[in-house]
Parts: structure tokens; sequence; C-alpha cells
């Protein structure tokens, strides 16, 4: 069954000539979060693409949203091309119920998501995973007015930010800050893409370093032309057993037929 979710431009052009004072990013802990920037331009922008656990159905739902309009303001056009950008997200659970979302699967309260152009091993241990979990969230964080200076922080659409790329993603992730893709240093691949097309999301539970790989659980694709992000949720492997085992078994009935 597909799911779809589209933010059309449209939409972007009706908050813009609306009520733009009035609160329309509501990032909260367990959000899953995309980025973009492009160099030289005057801002980010910052899409919260929902909880976590929508990108973790066992089936190949599918997610687009629409982003040439914010592409257009932020990077003057709604081409994807040249575009530096990635999809993040973490669920702190380790403070009490109601400050994290308990619909979300995790193996432990310093898991983390994000997007890699190959399947990365796990970023470490969960002490070592603390650090990149806490620096998703402030990314998170600061997409709220409040959180930064007159100006530095826009309003655009519902659940989408301009965000000067002097504070957060830019200066976290491009590879103009040093960071190259990697949030502070502690991520230990490049979560950047620095084109657009298609990447793998990751799911990043703690463990050894040396000998864990992430667990894929979807694809994110940016078309370079329409500025349209899709994300496809990847069936779990024991999902893909069931699915086979079941058509094994219509076959076989056909067979008796």
């Amino acid at each position: 069954m597909k799911k779809y979710k589209i933010l059309t431009g449209l939409m972007a052009a009706a908050v813009l000539s609306g009520a733009s004072a009035m609160a329309q990013f509501n990032y909260q802990n367990g959000d899953m979060l995309a980025f973009f920037g492009k160099a030289g331009a005057t801002s980010d922008v910052v899409v919260d693409l929902g909880s976590i656990a929508n990108f973790q159905l066992n089936d190949s739902s599918i997610q687009t949203w629409n982003l040439a309009a914010a592409f257009t303001t932020a990077f003057g056009s709604s081409s994807a091309t040249g575009l530096y950008w990635s999809l993040l997200g973490a669920n702190d659970t380790s403070g009490p119920t109601g400050t994290y979302n308990t619909a979300v699967t995790q193996a432990d309260p310093y898991t983390v998501w994000a997007t890699s152009s190959t399947r990365p091993h796990v970023v470490g241990n969960s002490a070592t995973q603390q650090g990149a979990s806490g620096d998703i969230i402030n990314l998170g964080q600061l997409t709220t007015p409040n959180q930064a200076g007159a100006g530095q922080i826009v309003d655009f659409a519902p659940g989408i930010e301009l965000v000067n790329p002097t504070i957060g993603f830019s200066s976290e992730m491009s590879v103009a800050s040093g960071f190259n893709g990697t949030l502070n240093g502690d991520l230990t691949f490049n979560a950047l893409h620095n084109a657009a097309g298609s990447v793998g999301l990751y799911q990043s539970d703690p463990g050894n370093h040396n000998t864990s790989l992430a667990t894929l659980i979807g694809v994110a694709s940016l078309d370079p032309s329409s500025g349209v992000l899709t994300v496809q949720a990847t069936p779990e492997p024991s999902t893909w057993a069931m699915l086979g085992s079941g058509m094994l078994a219509l076959l076989a009935l056909r067979r008796r037929k």
C-alpha cells in the first residue's frame, strides 16, 4: 500500500502570502529531518519529514515532498542540481517518557538514522553514538525561530524552514566547514550528498564499529529538475522472507489445482 505526502508549491505560496508569524515548524525528538544547502546561498532549507516511525514500515510505502518553491526562494532555482543534502534523525530515549517518540523502534537510546551512498558501519557503541544523536537533535532544535537571532530562521511553509547557513547544517556538515558530512566528526561516515539522485537511508543501532553494519530501511531520491524528494521504505529481511514463503505457497497451490 502506497502512502503519499505532498507539499505543493501552491501551498508554499499560500503560506507566504498569509500569516508568516505563525509557528509552522514543530520539531520533536524522534522526527526525521531533511537538510539542503548550496555553496554561496544565503539560506539552507530544512524539512521536518515527520516521525521516524513512518520510515520503519515493513512494506514499500512511498512518501514525497515537492520542494521546488523552497529551493527557488533559497537557491534561486527549483532545480536540485548543485545542492548538498542529507536526511538525519535521532530519538533519544534516555529521558522520561513523553520526551521521545515511543512509536519508534530502536535497540538503544542513542540510535541514529542517516543517509549514506554506501552501507556504513554503525557509528559505534552507545557512548560513542550519544554525540551523533545529540548533534542531530540540536540541529532540529535550532530550526525553531526563538533559538537564533532575528532573521536567521524564517518559516517558509508547514514543516519547512529557511535557515542561515552560518548556523546548524552547513556549519556542521558541509565541505567548507571541514566536517564533510560527519556532524562535527561524530559520524564515522559521510552522510552528505553533493548531487541529486538516490541514496540509502540507514538505521544505526550502536554496536561494534569494526564489525556491525547499519540497517537499510529505505531509499531517498532527489529529482534534479523538479526538486521532489521521495523516500521509499524497504521491508525488513524477515518481511521479504514471509512474502517469499507466501508466493511459494500460492505457486504450490496452483500446481496442485
